[in-house]
């Protein structure tokens, strides 16, 4: 019966896995309440730790804390020719992260370094490092590396090496690299240089160098997406080859593929140029999509049926079939950014159940009014182009800008608004001709306090409106109805609606 009465909080099995949901600062914070805390949070405190070249422990705090360190990250940290030897001599280290703009006095100390570590080296990041089969062979021998991040490097030697390591890892990014293929690696039969282990793909202004095909490099990077059958994100951004039209024979390798090999694909950005037609076909083949992002695409009511359809392109003795989806894609997207011309955001917000964030698209009070229930109740972003198509100063106008405000009022979950997102394409052209957007007036008389159970709010934005007359009495609602409210972005008129604000600890962008 004593069992009975035990405090969960000194068994230690509950309190570490309480420990595991913390981030560092909390459990440091916990750690100073008791003894108790302080002997089972301790050890994840330690258990990894971070290294900058001005953020170094002293060799005594490592010794003091050896038994718990398991992971080292090093971030900006100048090597010297060996590894530093207090870190060389902890017996239970697992894991060592190579991170952003780490430094060695020769390349040579960078191999040595790998050679000797290479057991317990799970992520690399390299950048304006002299790639060499040396480096490559290095890597290679790294049997639990798993993340590899390249950037500002030319992979002109020992490709297919390169290639090798590629096939070891689950994270794999390219950022303004120059990429010389293998002769074979344009064969579409090959398997050599399949990567099967991939499941994030980032290529940034990745340049294809000595390109000895007939092809496009466009080409070479819809083949090194295609080698990827695991893949489940990728992010694609690339300027560096060529104009816009090339684009299109990436779109052609990746979606015309025989079979189609990306049935794992839900995280999808596209950050440059992609016509309707393209985008529909690849959301056609997905099974499920959790992210969408494509704020340059040329979006339109092609992409917007994908997105409803209840079937999918599947491949079947060869044939492209028509299936039943198990689940549509609207009901299974988290997240969307789109081009703020895809004027189709109240559809997406009475169809997608699961939607986290919106940003980008447009939509009107009228659409608001007529339109079906939002069902998206678990938004915590919506960053949209919200136009005003009636006059706020009628009474008429004013009914029906508080039906639309009292919509908004339902998404609780709401963290950060912008009711007058412009997408940044098109926003230098439109700014230029002094044409600003008129959204919702933020004002009570005109449906403000609808928005009361908006209790999460951290962020209000309306930076492309011009027109708004936010007064005191307003502001003041604000403070008293938004408990979490950390900025208000916008042009205020009244000095003293700013002044209110920035008493609250409110930032804003008035000076």
């Amino acid at each position: 019966m004593d069992s009975l009465k035990l405090n969960p909080l000194e068994i230690p099995e509950i309190l570490l896995l309480i420990g595991e949901s913390l981030d560092r600062s909390d459990l440091l914070s916990c750690i100073r309440v008791s003894k108790n805390f302080h002997r089972i949070f301790i050890g994840l405190v330690w258990r990894e730790i971070t290294i900058t070249s001005s953020r170094n422990p002293t060799g005594r705090t490592i010794y003091k804390h050896k038994g718990y360190i398991k992971e080292i990250i090093f971030n900006d940290y100048t090597f010297r020719a060996s590894f530093p030897k207090m870190y060389g001599q902890l017996q239970g280290l697992k894991s060592i992260t190579y991170g952003k703009r780490c430094k060695w006095p020769k390349p040579i100390h960078l191999v040595n370094q790998i050679k000797v570590r290479s057991s317990i080296i799970t992520s690399f990041h390299l950048t304006a490092i002299e790639a060499s089969l040396e480096l490559w062979k290095a890597l290679l021998e790294c049997t639990n590396l798993n993340h590899l991040e390249v950037y500002h490097v030319d992979i002109e030697v020992a490709t297919d090496l390169f290639l090798q390591v590629c096939k070891k890892v689950r994270h794999l990014e390219l950022d303004n690299a120059a990429f010389q293929p293998p002769i074979n690696f344009m064969s579409s039969g090959d398997s050599e240089y399949l990567l099967p282990n991939i499941h994030t793909l980032r290529i940034h202004n990745v340049s294809i160098v000595n390109n000895r095909f007939s092809s496009t490099g466009w080409y070479c990077l819809g083949m090194l997406v295609k080698n990827c059958p695991a893949l489940c994100s990728l992010n694609i951004c690339n300027y560096s080859e060529g104009d816009p039209a090339a684009q299109a024979k990436f779109y052609r390798v990746v979606h015309h593929q025989r079979p189609w090999t990306l049935s794992n694909l839900s995280d999808l950005s596209i950050n440059m140029l992609i016509y309707d037609k393209d985008m529909a076909t690849l959301l056609r083949r997905m099974t499920k999509l959790k992210r969408l992002c494509a704020p340059y695409g040329l979006i339109d009511k092609l992409t917007l049926q994908e997105l409803l359809a209840d079937k999918q392109e599947v491949m079947d003795s060869g044939q492209l079939v028509q299936k039943t989806r198990l689940w549509r894609l609207c009901e299974t997207v988290e997240t969307l950014k789109l081009n703020r011309r895809s004027g189709f955001a109240q559809t997406i917000l009475s169809n997608c159940p699961r939607l986290k964030s919106l940003v980008g698209v447009s939509i009107t009070v009228t659409e608001i009014i007529e339109g079906a229930e939002w069902v998206c109740t678990g938004l915590t972003q919506l960053a949209i182009d919200l136009k005003v198509d009636v006059d706020q100063e009628t009474e008429e106008g004013m009914t029906k800008t508080r039906i639309a405000f009292r919509r908004l009022g339902k998404l609780t979950q709401l963290e950060h608004i912008d009711l007058a997102d412009w997408n940044s394409y098109f926003e230098v052209e439109w700014a230029s001709r002094g044409v600003y957007r008129r959204s919702l007036d933020l004002r009570l008389k005109s449906g403000l306090d609808e928005l009361a159970n908006l209790k999460r709010l951290r962020s209000l934005s309306f930076e492309r409106d011009k027109h708004q007359r936010i007064q005191l009495e307003d502001a003041e609602w604000m403070v008293n109805n938004w408990p979490n409210l950390e900025c208000v972005l916008g042009d205020l008129n009244e000095s003293s609606v700013a002044t209110l604000l920035k008493k609250h600890n409110i930032s804003t962008n008035q000076y």
